[in-house]
């Protein structure tokens, strides 16, 4: 059984990795909902001396201007997780239902709003734990929105919150093969651009915001690898 579970594991993670890539041939749109948002926050970031040197970026990292466009920016690799999820969803056969989805949105954003809300009122050591615990308890809405993507009207809040956490489990760890390692790739490419040239910078950024496209297209993609296969269970 072990290793029944861990051929396919290996076989959704393959297939998610190609998918992933495929994506930008074959729907460049989606990853671009993230990357030209990425993109014009480094232009910003560029232009206020940003990256001067990490002195200079701690100070300026609540500027407003770059808070607005990282707002921006992380409603676009939002968008672009669920675009790639629903693009595969429906070029297989899935019927998104628009009433479902939002309804799902909308159990997730009054979850989010509950920890941001709890994390809030929480003393500042107890926070980190609490959202660890929040963030758990939430994931079958994550498997309830991307059910709806998949037009699955079978899958309700009920089903997702009794049987769907091993759907979750699936989709989380073929998301965080990539993502993990991806994101600490572009948490790197911003202290390699400390104190350099604009010119490299600027291209530094360039890489970093397609770095940001492949993580977006690379979990929406899990996702529905991990739901697709694991449907049934």
């Amino acid at each position: 059984m072990a290793r029944q579970w861990l051929a396919s594991s290996w076989d959704r993670l393959n297939q998610t990795a190609v998918s992933s890539l495929v994506l930008w041939r074959i729907a460049l749109w989606v990853p671009l909902l993230v990357v030209l948002p990425e993109f014009i926050q480094h232009c910003a970031e560029i232009k206020i001396g940003f990256f001067a040197d990490r002195q200079t970026a701690h100070a300026l990292s609540a500027d407003p201007v770059r808070m607005v466009f990282g707002y921006i920016k992380v409603a676009g690799l939002f968008s672009a997780i669920l675009a790639a999820a629903a693009f595969w969803a429906r070029r297989n056969g899935g019927r998104l239902n628009w009433r479902t989805v939002g309804w799902a949105l909308l159990w997730n954003a009054a979850a989010t709003a509950v920890m941001f809300a709890v994390g809030y009122l929480l003393p500042v050591g107890l926070r980190s734990l609490t959202d660890i615990a929040l963030s758990i308890a939430t994931l079958p809405l994550v498997v309830l929105l991307i059910g709806a993507l998949f037009g699955d009207r079978d899958m309700t809040l009920a089903k997702a919150y009794r049987s769907g956490w091993l759907i979750a489990a699936r989709m989380v760890i073929l998301a965080a093969a990539a993502w993990i390692p991806l994101s600490l790739l572009h948490g790197q490419n911003h202290l390699w651009a400390m104190g350099q040239p604009q010119w490299l910078v600027l291209t530094l950024m360039i890489f970093d915001s397609l770095v940001v496209g492949w993580m977006a297209v690379w979990a929406g993609t899990a996702f529905y690898q991990g739901y697709r296969r694991s449907a049934a269970a």
